[in-house]
């Protein structure tokens, strides 16, 4: 009998990257949708890509409702549970919180997408940037309040998104910032495709996964570097906001400020090539690029 997952976030980056990966698997999984509004437009783009998904409404801040509502959508249980939280302001509330129901519900298998914050010393390394901060707490959480149960967890910490150069303005933004503060190290990314990629791993092979805290990166390079592969890849220059608008940005953004910060003088802390083992086909920022919006506007 199929086993089912209930994945959040499922119409964003890093959920969908996880329903994606299930499907391009043939996983033996029926998968629950998490969407705030199942009439939307990529909510029912969504369900059309098989008959493996269903739909099911509710919201991160009412996590008692999310499982009330997954009743009134199947009788099976739910054995895993893909967690993602896209708020930073309320989002250890709601990642406590949906690890605390979960364990109510008997789930087997927690997955929780969290953030690198130095690869091995993560655990132990809050930083000092607000959303780092929240998801040190929120694994924290999850470790103490699993113990002694049958829910096992795997925590996956992706680094920057290679989505974070979106074709627009955030993505100019990014990119005038790291030249202007990340210059003694690379800076590592990871596209959300692959963290989709890992967490089906995590729940298709439990067993090799459970207990584990997995850094995901599938490219480090210098702004330099960077610039080098996106001309070759698309043949433009990185494009770059104002110098001035990305001091503005780090001056009042303190968030922003201290995460750059963080980018320079500690870094991220993952293993590409140990990653590339388990996944050969790991995205570089070069094949990245190629599926991107800049490549197709060549």
């Amino acid at each position: 009998m199929s086993r089912t997952l209930l994945i959040t976030g499922a119409t964003g980056k890093q959920g969908g990257s996880v329903v994606a990966a299930l499907l391009a698997a043939q996983a033996d999984f029926n998968i629950l949708a998490l969407t705030r509004d199942a009439s939307s437009p990529s909510a029912k783009k969504l369900a059309a890509k098989s008959p493996k998904i269903t739909l099911v409404e509710g919201n991160l801040d009412d996590a008692d409702a999310i499982f009330t509502n997954v009743s009134k959508v199947t009788t099976s249980p739910v054995w895993g549970v893909f967690s993602v939280q896209a708020r930073p302001i309320i989002e250890e509330k709601q990642g406590k919180d949906l690890i605390d129901i979960s364990l109510k519900n008997n789930v087997k298998h927690f997955v929780y997408s969290s953030v690198d914050r130095h690869g091995a010393k993560s655990i132990e390394n809050p930083t000092n940037i607000p959303h780092f901060i929240s998801k040190h707490n929120i694994e924290h959480h999850l470790l103490r309040r699993s113990t002694g149960t049958d829910m096992d967890w795997t925590i996956l910490r992706p680094v920057a998104f290679m989505e974070n150069f979106d074709g627009g303005m955030v993505g100019k933004i990014f990119a005038s910032c790291w030249k202007a503060v990340v210059k003694s190290r690379p800076l590592q990314l990871i596209a959300t495709a692959d963290i989709g990629v890992f967490a089906a791993k995590a729940f298709i092979n439990m067993s090799a996964y459970k207990g584990k805290t997995i850094s995901l990166a599938g490219d480090e390079l210098t702004y330099d570097q960077m610039a080098t592969v996106f001309k070759e890849k698309t043949g433009s220059d990185v494009p770059l906001a104002a110098g001035i608008l990305a001091r503005i940005t780090l001056w009042l953004s303190k968030e922003m400020g201290t995460m750059f910060a963080f980018f320079e003088n500690e870094g991220y802390g993952a293993n590409p090539e140990e990653l590339r083992r388990m996944h050969p086909e790991l995205k570089t920022l070069g094949t990245w690029l190629e599926g991107s919006v800049y490549a197709k506007r060549q």
